[in-house]
């Protein structure tokens, strides 16, 4: 098996739902699970942000008139069908169910059109990036894949390779940006871009909490149960 991870970056203006995402930089949303087949595909989404973002982003998301995962300006003729399984005012897990496809630019569909069934999906979309790592098999045309991808692309939107080669954890429980509350990600962020990790410490617990304007007991808190869900996660990932 081979792995093929590459990343779409959108300018202001080139995509409706992306521009939520620039609006909300603490708005994510991560695909945990893609099935697709020649007429159809089927997916759970998970988003996570603050409540104003949640509210921004679940019109467009929802929108069964735009391709979410389209690179070219014409219109994907499909049947869509959405769910929201479950969330609060700062998430929510979504199921799409799409069907009759024809005429289809999206990633996922060019995809299984060019390189066959039993492919692996993963994607994340935050700020103006939407990242994919697509599990494949190793003699899969992945090169003509990207050809045809690149070719898609409408303006405002650019495509790069990240990585080619080795699968990368996809057999263990992947620490990944949607799955932490945003409250949290937020402060984890801060904490490493700041150097409150580092030896000796650039900043203090007080002036991290300052550069975010929360008081120090939210912030330690906030590092508290983030750190709590990294560590559980590592020692799962190795029972």
């Amino acid at each position: 098996m081979r792995e093929f991870a590459f990343t779409v970056e959108y300018d202001s203006g080139a995509d409706r739902l992306m521009d939520v995402f620039l609006a909300y930089p603490e708005l994510a949303a991560k695909t945990v699970t893609c099935s697709v087949t020649a007429d159809s595909i089927w997916r759970v989404d998970r988003l996570t942000g603050p409540t104003d973002a949640i509210e921004a982003v679940e019109s467009p998301f929802l929108d069964p008139d735009h391709c979410n995962e389209c690179l070219h300006d014409g219109f994907c003729q499909v049947t869509q069908e959405y769910e929201v399984l479950s969330g609060d005012s700062t998430k929510r897990t979504i199921y799409a169910y799409q069907t009759d496809i024809e005429d289809c630019h999206s990633i996922p569909y060019l995809t299984a059109e060019h390189l066959g069934d039993g492919l692996l999906y993963e994607a994340l979309r935050r700020r103006g990036r939407h990242e994919w790592r697509i599990l494949m098999r190793e003699d899969s045309a992945v090169g003509e894949l990207y050809d045809v991808l690149q070719s898609s692309l409408r303006e405002g939107l650019t495509l790069s390779l990240r990585h080619l080669g080795e699968p990368t954890h996809w057999c263990d429980e992947a620490v990944t940006a949607a799955d932490l509350s945003y409250e949290q990600r937020r402060a984890l962020e801060a904490a490493v871009e700041y150097g409150y990790y580092e030896t000796p410490r650039s900043v203090s617990a007080e002036e991290l909490a300052g550069l975010l304007e929360i008081p120090r007991s939210t912030l330690q808190y906030r590092l508290r149960r983030a750190e709590a869900w990294l560590a559980q996660g590592f020692v799962d990932e190795r029972l």
